[in-house]
C-alpha cells in the first residue's frame, strides 16, 4: 500500500513539474507592430475624446494555459513616446503638471496574477491584477482581459518558430490619483482616462500539443 502511495505522489509531482516547465515566456518587443496602447482623454468640447498612443514599449509575460492563475510579467512604456494628434496636447502631456517625462521616463505595469478567469470557447477572459506606476505614484489596478493563444504562429511575421499570445483589455484610471493635475488648457480634460490595450507577445519556443482550449490559428 505504501508503495502505491509513493508512486502516486511521484506521479503527482511529475505532473506538477511538467505544467510548470511548460510555462512560456512571451516578449512584447519582437512584434511591437502588433501592439497598441491607446490613451483616450475625455473632454467637454468638440468630439469629446482626444486619442493618443505610445510609440515604444517593452516587457515580458510568463503564461501557462494549464495554470493561468500563475501568470506574471511586466510592461514598460516610454513616457516620452506618448503622442496625440494635436501639437498643443502632445506638448503639454509631457510637462511637469502631467507626465513629467523628463523626470519620469517610464510607466510600469507589474502583473502579479490573473483572477476570476473563465473559458469562452478558445478565449480566456480574466482580470489582470497588478501595480501601475505613473509619475512616481503606484496604485493597485484590475484590468479585464481577453486572452488568445496562437501556437507556432510567429513564423507568419518573422519566419521564426514560436508561439504568440495576444491580450486585449481596457483600463480606466483617475488622473488626479496619479498626480495628473493639469491647469489652463487641460482644465477641459475630464477626470477619468481610458487606456485601451492590445498587445501581442512572442515566444522563442513552440508549445507541445498538450490538451488546452487556448490553441487556435490566426
Amino acid at each position: 500500500m505504501k508503495s502505491w502511495q509513493r508512486l502516486f505522489s511521484v506521479l503527482v509531482a511529475i505532473g506538477t513539474m511538467a505544467q510548470n516547465i511548460y510555462a512560456m515566456e512571451f516578449d512584447f518587443q519582437p512584434l511591437s507592430s502588433l501592439c497598441r496602447i491607446e490613451v483616450n482623454l475625455a473632454t467637454g468640447f468638440g468630439s469629446g475624446t482626444i486619442r493618443g498612443t505610445f510609440g515604444k514599449m517593452k516587457g515580458t509575460l510568463f503564461f501557462s494555459p494549464e495554470n493561468p492563475q500563475q501568470t506574471e510579467g511586466r510592461i514598460l512604456l516610454a513616457s516620452r513616446s506618448l503622442r496625440f494628434g494635436y501639437p498643443k496636447v502632445a506638448y503639454d502631456t509631457h510637462a511637469p503638471d502631467w507626465l513629467d517625462s523628463t523626470n519620469y521616463p517610464e510607466i510600469l505595469f507589474q502583473l502579479n496574477e490573473l483572477q476570476n478567469f473563465s473559458w469562452h470557447g478558445k478565449e480566456l477572459r480574466a482580470e489582470a491584477i497588478g501595480q501601475l506606476s505613473i509619475k512616481g505614484v503606484q496604485k493597485s489596478v484590475t484590468i479585464p482581459m481577453s486572452i488568445h493563444y496562437f501556437r507556432d504562429e510567429r513564423r507568419k511575421y518573422e519566419g521564426k518558430r514560436g508561439d504568440l499570445l495576444r491580450l486585449d483589455g481596457i483600463l480606466r484610471i483617475s488622473r488626479s490619483e496619479f498626480g495628473l493635475s493639469p491647469q489652463n488648457y487641460f482644465d477641459v480634460i475630464l477626470e477619468n482616462i481610458d487606456v485601451l490595450v492590445s498587445i501581442t507577445g512572442a515566444s522563442n519556443r513552440v508549445r507541445p500539443l498538450l490538451p488546452s482550449r487556448l490553441f487556435q490559428s490566426l
